[in-house]
């Protein structure tokens, strides 16, 4: 025993004195800085209208407001980030496009950085319960846990620590989201922070007040941001009870309660300061997505989304790695466990997207890091790092970048302009008017353009929130604005914009300029060629999975 110990003591040494904490994240953070600020692409609308705009209207006094926050649906705290960061920088619009980027690069960057800490301590964890394990069987005492002796031992743990924080780094898909301003990736950082102060040693049957408490915080907040993240919580919760039950006192119960009942309070306070109003979103939004079932308006994808599409996109070329890793893990433990509980508990709900199973990439990384320790030639990865930079490149800097491109050029050229527009029908107003004649929500909006005099408009998508518990045929019969024009966009033009004096619903009229996707091209010449056009055209995609948003954005001005 005492020599098992002595092993891990120095097993642990030499893991500490590897490499700084400080010159760790400031490389870490040095790498996502350069990611967020060469960011040049368009992922989700939720980037945006989930954060940035309801963020820049609380600090503003305007930004565009979706039906989410109308309805009190989202917790308040993500998007108070970005807010406190907008505070700071005041009317500076060249610090205001900087800084959700900064702030995005923080957050990823101590998720990565925690990452590193947690495979290095969750793997110091096993060694020693593998130690001790055989210490009792040369002892003759009956072992604790079944099959450990068929295990090779894992590498050290300093070792898969600095691999999964490689592999993250260099990973496309981490690439392409991990400094965008979604919920989600906040909700991964604070995950891994929780799971690197959970109490993973069982050995010296410990439970540490104060690793605890941080535990709990990081992941009762997580759960606030995001309801769903109790899927990772509940599976550890029950393996906590059973397996450090002797460990849990009363007044350890108690503390914990009462963490969590401040926690909550705390929330509702800031929920209270956001929307002006004592509002609770957690109910609102299980009461939406569960109870009222509307979540199906946004998509419907097949139970195996996560499974056949999901997973193989987030890890792409670390795929076999990731296979590979799980099959030569130590054995079915609680980490592969929950993270098994959490796919298939996403994969019974009938709204899927790629990023509500980011709290998992971390996970999938460590299991990455396992299968390359595991090959015995291990170069060959070299080309799969810079096709792995290929990829990134691709999705960060080319493919999606018009919608980007075309606002930066509205923001700086057109409203920025100071002139005033001739013809305009608000004759009034000082600058151009203009309108997206695209799906709901393609282009980011104040949070780029940041002008309070803003007049200008795009096709809404508002889900049917006059229906309970609609069917999905139900749903499918319901038509927002987006639909009501992709179903016949000549009629909608000729009855909401071709129209005398701007007397049209929601006041769309006939704007100084309006910009399409190119598949809407021919339509809008034949109907609108006479009044309009064409004045620039930006390169969008070479491919996009929604064909209304294929290809270039062509913008025009009114004749």
């Amino acid at each position: 025993m005492n020599d098992s110990s002595t092993k891990l003591n120095a097993l642990k040494q030499k893991s500490v004195d590897l490499v700084s904490p400080t010159k760790l994240f400031i490389l870490i953070f040095f790498i996502r800085l350069i990611n967020a600020f060469t960011l040049q692409t368009y992922f989700q609308a939720d980037e945006y209208y989930q954060c940035l705009e309801p963020a820049h209207n609380f600090v503003y006094g305007y930004g565009y407001i979706t039906w989410e926050w109308k309805e009190r649906l989202r917790s308040s705290i993500h998007p108070w980030l970005y807010a406190l960061g907008y505070s700071f920088v005041g009317e500076n619009r060249q610090l205001i496009e900087y800084m959700p980027k900064i702030i995005g690069a923080v957050i990823a960057s101590i998720g990565e950085f925690y990452l590193y800490y947690f495979v290095k301590r969750y793997e110091e964890c096993n060694v020693e319960r593998r130690m001790v394990l055989k210490v009792e069987q040369k002892e003759g005492m009956p072992p604790k846990e079944s099959k450990s002796t068929k295990v090779k031992e894992s590498s050290e743990p300093h070792d898969l620590a600095w691999v999964t924080i490689w592999l993250s780094l260099l990973n496309p898909f981490n690439w392409y989201v991990s400094t965008r301003s979604f919920s989600n990736n906040l909700e991964t950082t604070l995950t891994i922070v929780a799971l690197y102060y959970w109490p993973w040693n069982q050995v010296d049957g410990k439970i540490h007040n104060r690793n605890w408490y941080t535990s709990l915080a990081c992941g009762i907040v997580s759960c606030i941001i995001r309801p769903t993240n109790a899927l990772i919580w509940l599976p550890l919760g029950i393996w906590l009870l059973v397996n450090m039950h002797k460990q849990i006192s009363y007044k350890w119960i108690a503390f914990s309660l009462l963490e969590i009942v401040l926690l909550f309070a705390a929330n509702t306070y800031l929920d209270y300061i956001f929307y002006g109003e004592l509002t609770f979103p957690i109910y609102n939004f299980l009461n939406f997505n569960v109870i009222r079932n509307l979540s199906i308006f946004y998509g419907v994808a097949p139970w195996h989304f996560y499974i056949f599409q999901a997973v193989p996109l987030m890890m792409m070329l670390y795929l076999p790695l990731l296979v590979l890793g799980i099959y030569k893990s130590i054995k079915l433990n609680i980490m592969l466990i929950t993270s098994l509980i959490y796919l298939i508990g996403f994969s019974t709900i009938q709204h899927k997207e790629f990023r509500f199973i980011m709290p998992l990439q971390p996970l999938m990384m460590y299991y990455a890091s396992k299968g390359y320790h595991s090959l015995q030639i291990k170069y060959f990865i070299i080309p799969g790092i810079f096709l792995n930079m290929a990829i990134a490149i691709f999705f960060s800097n080319i493919n999606e970048r018009g919608v980007i491109d075309l606002t930066n050029y509205i923001a700086q050229n057109l409203l920025q302009s100071g002139n005033y527009i001739n013809n305009n029908i608000n004759n009034d107003a000082a600058y151009p008017q203009f309108g997206l004649i695209m799906p709901c929500h393609s282009t980011p909006w104040q949070s780029k353009m940041h002008n309070p005099d803003l007049n200008a408009w795009f096709l809404t998508c508002e889900p049917p929130l006059h229906l309970e518990r609609p069917s999905l045929e139900e749903v499918k019969m319901y038509r927002d604005e987006s639909d009501q024009f992709y179903d016949d966009p000549a009629k909608f033009l000729r009855q909401h914009i071709l129209v005398e004096n701007g007397k049209v619903d929601r006041a769309l009229g006939l704007p100084e300029y309006i910009a399409i996707f190119e598949p809407l091209q021919e339509v809008i010449e034949k109907e609108m060629g006479h009044k309009y056009v064409e004045t620039h055209r930006f390169f969008n995609s070479l491919f996009h999975w929604d064909e209304r948003r294929r290809g270039d954005i062509v913008l025009y001005k009114r004749i």
